[in-house]
């Protein structure tokens, strides 16, 4: 049995519905206690102002009609039979004598008070317990008038009566919710946990079972598959990377031990090997160029170079861009010119937000026919900066893959295939997006960035 609470008390379901329930039992048992004291008080309160009513009426009786007078209102009182079994009265004479009422047991001629106590009395041959008022009247006689409390011990015989019964179906209901609530939170969890297991076991595309429905279980769950998603896409994507990787670092270094091979052939000029030399260490310095590019963007994909942001003009950047590629386009008799300019400022860093529209200018006067157009302009709490070019364009099949690492939509152009993929990493670690569409001709890319507000 020990071992079974033990277990039970394990579970974060079982304490959390224990305590909530034992806390409203609490409650319960508070709110009974008070209901009880307002009760038995009011009860209280009724029996002195009616005591003290009739005490006033007897005593105007004496007064107007003498001893017999009220001698016959008590027993006119007793014998009408309303409440005559709670009503107490009693009229002693100077001597202590009774002369009227139903208090078997009289009471000492000097028990005088003037307000109503509670005391032990026999009522009609009973002994109980009553609220009695006693004065002492101008001739010397006492009058008693009270009531019977025993209806008071009722009603707490009554409450106890219920609160204890109240506490058993209290404990009884906050047992077996506990029970169901920890059986049903069970439930819902071991999913999650069954999931979570084959995914440490290497199965990344198991997914939680998620029932129609609003819960938060059921939230919860899709939260997950999301993230897990999400997930096994990062995973892909570093696969892809790495292999990648592996393949652009394998090809250069593979013509680079070729080219010293041959270098270290028997009769090999000193042209010869110079020549290899030379080649070995261009093709170095382009792999470090390369692991440079993919430093930086992983960097940036990180986040850790936002912490050097600050306010900047946008504007201002794309006019030193356009102004360092003006004798490009001329060369290439492209017109470069922008239909709007808007002034206004974003958080971010000067030098990675030129080069990433650096790099898109590039493309765009690379692949134009005749003109550039570009266009900053303030939309809401965003600002945009198209690049248009009347170029050949795109495939819209290959906006999707725009951006990735690697990726070349012509394989044979020179390059690593990284410039759009730091394009993105840019605006991306600025918060922002990054769309393609066809401009008919050429190709449309607009960079959104959220602006600085503050």
């Amino acid at each position: 049995m020990t071992q079974i609470f033990r277990n039970l008390w394990t579970s974060i379901s079982f304490r959390l519905t224990l305590s909530y329930g034992l806390l409203a039992t609490l409650t319960t048992l508070i709110l009974i206690v008070f209901i009880y004291f307002q009760s038995i008080g009011a009860l209280r309160t009724e029996y002195t102002r009616q005591i003290t009513s009739a005490a006033q009426r007897l005593e105007v009786t004496y007064e107007e009609g003498g001893r017999d007078a009220l001698v016959s209102a008590i027993e006119l009182t007793l014998s009408d039979r309303i409440d005559a079994d709670r009503e107490i009265y009693l009229l002693l004479d100077e001597d202590g004598q009774k002369l009227a009422g139903n208090l078997s047991k009289p009471l000492p001629v000097n028990s005088t008070h003037t307000e109503v106590i509670d005391a032990e009395v026999v009522h009609d041959g009973t002994p109980t317990r009553g609220y009695l008022k006693i004065q002492t009247l101008a001739g010397g006689e006492t009058l008693v008038v009270g009531h019977d409390s025993s209806e008071i011990g009722d009603i707490s015989s009554l409450i106890r009566q219920a609160t204890a019964a109240a506490i058993f179906l209290a404990v009884l209901l906050v047992l077996s919710g506990t029970y169901i609530f920890r059986r049903e939170l069970v439930f819902r969890v071991s999913h999650i946990r069954r999931t979570t297991q084959k995914i440490g076991a290497g199965q990344l595309s198991t997914r939680i079972s998620s029932p129609t429905g609003e819960d938060e279980f059921t939230l919860l769950n899709r939260d997950i598959n999301a993230m897990l998603d999400r997930i096994e896409l990062l995973m892909k994507s570093a696969r892809h990377i790495s292999d990648t990787i592996a393949h652009n670092l394998r090809t250069p270094l593979t013509r680079i031990m070729g080219a010293l091979r041959m270098a270290q052939r028997p009769g090999a000029t000193m042209a010869e090997v110079l020549e290899a030399n030379q080649n070995a260490i261009d093709g170095i310095q382009r792999l470090n160029v390369l692991l440079e590019k993919l430093l930086q963007i992983a960097e940036m994909e990180a986040g850790i170079q936002r912490r050097s942001f600050k306010p900047c003009g946008l504007h201002i950047i794309v006019t030193d861009i356009m102004e360092m590629y003006e004798t490009l386009a001329e060369e290439k008799s492209v017109s470069l010119y922008c239909t709007k300019l808007d002034n206004f400022t974003i958080q971010g860093d000067v030098n990675l937000l030129a080069s990433a529209l650096a790099n898109l200018i590039d493309n765009a006067v690379k692949f134009a026919t005749s003109r550039v157009v570009l266009d900053v302009a303030k939309q809401g709490r965003t600002g945009l900066v198209t690049i248009e070019d009347d170029g050949p364009g795109l495939p819209t099949t290959e906006y999707e893959h725009l951006g990735k690492h690697f990726y070349r939509s012509d394989p044979s152009s020179a390059g690593h295939g990284l410039g759009l993929t730091s394009v993105m990493s840019i605006v991306s670690l600025h918060g922002g997006t990054l769309s393609f569409s066809d401009a008919a001709p050429g190709l449309r890319v607009v960079v959104s960035l959220p602006l600085d507000l503050t």
